[in-house]
């Protein structure tokens, strides 16, 4: 999405080569959601798939984008009651209710109204909410208070603004997927900002080899640098970080991830979450939840769940680095 630029920045590097392949493999490349995309796949549809994706970006912009006023997600913001919605903001919608109950919260879509106060929608350099107006806000946060009936959603509150930051390019990258096995191709890689789906094998015959990047937090600091490299096939991965993007106040960066408890910037050492799931919409959403959550109760929860992820914390200025054994199974 367009807004999506402000919260989620590429963290993961494509490894791959379509030159002096023994099969014809295409890639096609571009911007959109205000950040860039790679598709790589086996086949010779390229010209033709540009187009397509091209057209799935808009769709979905159409239905998710904050940047975009005549969005359905906008149209909803301002409603005072409820709408009826299209088929990807119903699919949005339903994975979070899912991801809202497993996490216990930790995951909410509703938290627009601190998002935009917090100013990480546009960059307004606004002042910092006070606490009584987080107060204010948080009464509007609970997915609780949004219900879907058919194509139709209402919310308790007119106040209420839903975000679909954290979920909706995990979602285009599967619509994405969807696309490409709908026309037969079934060896592909999918990349948007940074979440990735991928399928089959690469033109060597072999897993793609996807980089999680090691997270950067001065300017003396080499960017993309890997932190770890995976072999993939028939899973996704999405990673999110609070590294990149922040406000500043009184000296401290403040995490543009929000804990939806609080109000507030997430403050613990976790620094970087990758999650390994059957589809990105799911990868991309648990993701947030665990930079919510923390260390302790992520890995307590990836457990239950049977995720395999990985955490990055930040400790005495150094890095600690928990992986699940599912995890160290794909690494290079």
């Amino acid at each position: 999405m367009p807004n999506r630029l402000v919260f989620i920045f590429p963290l993961l590097v494509l490894l791959c080569s379509c030159e002096g392949n023994e099969h014809e493999y295409q890639k096609i490349q571009g911007k959109a959601q205000g950040t860039t995309y790679t598709i790589t796949f086996e086949g010779r549809q390229s010209a033709f798939l540009k187009s397509q994706a091209d057209s799935v970006f808009k769709v979905i912009d159409r239905s998710m984008s904050l940047w975009d006023s005549s969005s359905a997600i906008s149209n909803f913001n301002e409603s005072t009651d409820g709408q009826v919605v299209d088929e990807h903001f119903q699919n949005a919608l339903q994975k979070s209710f899912e991801v809202h109950k497993q996490s216990a919260g930790a995951f909410d879509p509703t938290i627009g109204g601190l998002i935009k106060a917090w100013g990480f929608i546009r960059k307004n350099n606004l002042p910092l909410p006070t606490n009584r107006t987080i107060d204010s806000l948080k009464q509007l946060v609970g997915l609780e208070k949004i219900t879907l009936i058919g194509n139709k959603v209402t919310k308790q509150n007119p106040n209420i603004e839903l975000d679909f930051n954290a979920i909706a390019q995990g979602y285009t990258v599967d619509v994405l997927a969807a696309l490409l096995e709908n026309k037969g191709i079934l060896n592909y890689l999918i990349e948007v900002g940074g979440e990735m789906r991928a399928k089959g094998k690469n033109s060597k015959g072999e897993n793609w080899k996807v980089g999680v990047e090691k997270p950067v937090f001065n300017e003396t600091e080499t960017p993309n640098d890997l932190q770890t490299v995976l072999s993939m096939t028939d899973v996704s991965l999405a990673t999110s970080g609070n590294y990149r993007n922040f406000v500043q106040a009184n000296g401290k960066n403040l995490s543009h991830i929000l804990n939806p408890k609080t109000g507030k910037p997430v403050e613990h050492a976790v620094v970087s979450v990758s999650v390994l799931a059957p589809d990105c919409t799911e990868a991309d959403a648990w993701a947030t939840a665990f930079m919510v959550l923390g260390k302790e109760k992520s890995i307590e929860l990836a457990k239950q769940l049977d995720f395999e992820i990985q955490i990055i914390s930040l400790k005495n200025n150094a890095f600690d680095i928990f992986q699940t054994a599912g995890f160290k199974k794909l690494i290079q």
